[in-house]
C-alpha cells in the first residue's frame, strides 16, 4: 500500500511539474516560419511522406478524406500524427511516398485552448512579422477583429496560410488550399 501512494505521489508531482512547464510556453511557440517555410515542431509543409516518418519515427496510416477535400486534391489523404504532447492532423495530394505535406492541423490542448483569439493574433503577429490578414467573405462580411477563425497571409515564396481557430487549434496550408 505504501508503495503504490508513493507511485501516485511521484506521478501526481511529475503532471504538475509538466503543467508548470507548459504554462510558461506559449500557445504557438512550436510555429516555425521562416526561409519560406511554414510548420509546426519539425514539421514542414513541403515535406514528403517519407520525411515526414522519419522526422515522426511513425509510419503514416494514410486515409482518404473522400469529399471536397478528395475533388479539390487538397489534403486529398489526411493522417493523425502526435508530436511532443500535441496531436496533429496532416493533409496529403495523395498516397505516395513522394507526396508533399499541404497542410497542418495542431489541435490545441491544455492552456492552448484558453487563449484569446486576441492574444493568439497577437502572438502570430509577433513570431511572424509580415503576416497579413486576408479579409474574409459572409453575411455580414468580417473584420479580423471580429473573424471567428481569422486566415493570414505568410509572408515567403512558399505561398502558405494560416488559420487560427482560438480553443480550437491552429491550420497551416498552401493559399490555393484554404476553403
Amino acid at each position: 500500500m505504501t508503495k503504490i501512494r508513493l507511485g501516485l505521489g511521484i506521478a501526481g508531482a511529475l503532471f504538475a511539474g509538466s503543467l508548470l512547464a507548459q504554462a510558461g510556453e506559449t500557445p504557438l511557440a512550436k510555429l516555425e516560419v521562416e526561409d519560406g517555410k511554414a510548420g509546426w515542431d519539425g514539421l514542414s509543409l513541403g515535406m514528403s511522406i517519407v520525411q515526414v516518418e522519419r522526422r515522426t519515427g511513425v509510419t503514416l496510416a494514410m486515409q482518404s478524406a473522400g469529399g471536397k477535400a478528395a475533388a479539390s486534391g487538397c489534403r486529398a489523404y489526411l493522417v493523425g500524427v502526435e508530436r511532443g504532447t500535441l496531436r496533429m492532423t496532416l493533409g496529403f495530394p495523395s498516397a505516395k511516398p513522394g507526396a508533399k505535406l499541404q497542410s497542418i492541423y495542431v489541435h490545441f490542448e491544455g492552456y492552448q485552448v484558453t487563449a484569446k483569439g486576441e492574444a493568439l493574433v497577437a502572438e502570430l503577429r509577433s513570431k511572424v512579422p509580415g503576416v497579413a490578414y486576408m479579409p474574409q467573405t459572409g453575411t455580414p462580411p468580417h473584420t479580423e477583429t471580429n473573424d471567428p477563425a481569422p486566415e493570414y497571409d505568410l509572408p515567403g515564396k512558399g505561398g502558405y496560410a494560416a488559420r487560427l481557430v482560438p480553443g480550437d487549434g491552429l491550420w497551416l496550408t498552401l493559399r490555393e488550399c484554404l476553403d
